[in-house]
């Protein structure tokens, strides 16, 4: 009795060995199959991780600037706000400058973006200019390396597509090789080209939403520095004394005492500048809105 049980192990053994033998490619489908489920979740993990690399990226980088428009706009306002009201005493009405009621709630709501921020928001005099011109300086500095990064970043970003788009190509090609050498079946075959396309269709999403962001932050950034590199030069000649003494009379003339004629020729260069200040913050907004309701994963 013992002597046939180990005969039927004996037979069942040899069985075994001749059914992977004689039918090897049933046992290369399964470590192929295997081998693209670990693929698969590889896959997927490395572009959750883009997601939320490109969600923290993104999001310090409109909160920059943000901050950085929000300091322009209250001081453009504020400036805005002092020239009006001179324009109005020099012309007798005495009117005051307009602020709607939403304006002055959302200002005791919100802490102002130039808090720490020593700016005179009513210089009288040249002297009083030298703190926001620094302001005007530091923030011009910060663009151009905010600049710096956004394009290094962008160089990054693209050069992980192309090994992507590498490696997605790479993978048709395997998946067709296995197929043709019957190590893969057609159901397996068509499996896998889906998932494949489906995953690398993702990672195109991703890298549209990247160079898109990018191209918007860029276009802002550069537009406003070109504002800033205004202001400053018009705060500069202001200072060292050397504004067009014609713009400077002419501007003067438009408004009464009070405040230094070369103050004049400053609050009006705000004036030209603040207007696009506020549509640049309005677009940060509508992009930074874009981007978390353009997730690739939803």
């Amino acid at each position: 009795m013992k002597f046939t049980g180990l005969r039927l192990a004996a037979a069942n053994g040899l069985l075994l060995l001749l059914s992977v033998l004689v039918c090897p490619s049933s046992g290369l489908r399964r470590v192929v199959k295997n081998q693209a489920d670990w693929i698969t979740r590889a896959q997927w993990s490395a572009l959750l991780q883009v997601e939320a690399e490109d969600s923290q990226f993104w999001a310090a980088e409109w909160a920059d600037l943000e901050s950085e428009l929000l300091q322009l706009v209250q001081v453009g306002n504020a400036t805005n706000a002092t020239h009006q009201a001179k324009l109005s005493e020099s012309h007798g009405t005495g009117a005051k400058p307009h602020m709607n009621a939403a304006s002055s709630k959302a200002g005791t709501r919100h802490k102002s973006p130039l808090a720490g921020v020593k700016v005179n928001l009513n210089p009288k005099s040249v002297a009083d200019l030298v703190p926001a011109l620094a302001m005007l300086k530091g923030l011009y500095e910060d663009g151009k390396d905010r600049i710096a990064h956004l394009n290094s970043r962008e160089k990054q970003s693209k050069i992980h597509f192309d090994a992507k788009k590498a490696d997605h190509d790479a993978r048709i090609a395997s998946i067709e090789a296995h197929f043709k050498n019957h190590t893969l079946s057609l159901e397996y075959r068509t499996t896998e080209t889906r998932d494949e396309n489906r995953m690398f269709n993702y990672w195109q999403r991703v890298r549209e939403r990247q160079h898109r962001q990018f191209h918007t932050s860029l276009k802002i950034q550069h537009a406003t520095m070109e504002k800033e590199k205004m202001m400053i030069d018009a705060y500069e000649k202001t200072i060292s004394g050397t504004a067009s003494k014609a713009q400077v009379t002419k501007e003067i003339a438009k408004v009464a005492g009070g405040v230094a004629p070369e103050v004049v020729f400053v609050q009006v260069a705000w004036h030209k500048a603040a207007p696009f200040f506020r549509e640049a913050l309005a677009e940060v907004r509508a992009a930074k809105a874009e981007f978390h309701n353009d997730a690739p994963l939803v």
